[in-house]
């Protein structure tokens, strides 16, 4: 009988270990609440997490019951900040509380699978997604690989990509022709012209029309393609 009642409390004991670890899991409540408050205040692109940077003082409640809100927010999400927050109890009464908290700002970037060379291609099959967090790691690539990149240097495979990995590929090339096309009030004309230097989709370039030897200014819209709106 003695066996039975130990193997029991023992049993008990094990099966209550998950649900406290559980518990423990849950978090701190003002951090939960605040992290709420900043996520509603700037909308990051991004899962943000709070931890404190100092200990909670001693004379701050377990937990905020009532209403808490923003009285002094940062002027930007970093990674240390000091955060003013008023809370109203259930009775009416109100605390103002300033806490020194850290965040991470986690997004998803893109780390290389192999070594790359100089001028190829970014393609989905040299990386895999990796989450960073932004707010310690600037300037880190989050394109959705359907932008026209080229490598701008030789790199090292588990390398996170960042802005200075890549260059915009040109769809025009210095000292080659290409078509622009002009139009306005829905009429539109095309000419023959020469690129005077490379330049991406999107980006202006300056062209030369080989007859007039005039200069312009064209928008590049294709591979050999631009085009100017009056």
């Amino acid at each position: 009988r003695n066996f039975i009642l130990r193997l029991v409390l023992l049993l008990g004991l094990v099966l209550s270990l998950p649900l406290a670890s559980a518990r423990a899991d849950l978090g701190d409540p003002w951090l939960s609440e605040i992290m709420l408050l900043l996520d509603d205040h700037f909308q990051p692109d991004g899962r943000l997490e709070l931890a404190w940077a100092r200990l909670r003082p001693a004379d701050v409640p377990a937990a905020p019951e009532g209403m808490l809100e923003l009285i002094a927010p940062p002027s930007k999400l970093a990674r240390q900040m000091v955060v003013r927050v008023r809370l109203t109890g259930v009775d009416g009464s109100t605390a103002d509380h300033q806490f020194i908290l850290a965040a991470q700002l986690w997004r998803d970037g893109w780390v290389l699978t192999e070594p790359v060379p100089l001028r190829t291609p970014l393609r989905a099959s040299v990386v895999q997604p990796q989450p960073f967090d932004a707010l310690r790691n600037r300037g880190v690539l989050v394109s959705d690989l359907q932008a026209e990149l080229d490598f701008a240097r030789s790199l090292p495979a588990g390398r996170l990509l960042t802005w200075r990995d890549v260059t915009r590929r040109p769809l025009v090339r210095r000292n080659t022709p290409l078509e622009v096309v002009a139009g306005e009030a829905g009429l539109s004309v095309s000419l023959r012209a020469i690129a005077l230097h490379d330049a991406a989709r999107g980006e202006s370039v300056r062209v030369r029309n080989p007859d007039s030897r005039k200069e312009f200014t064209a928008i590049v819209s294709d591979h050999g393609r631009a085009y100017v709106q009056f």
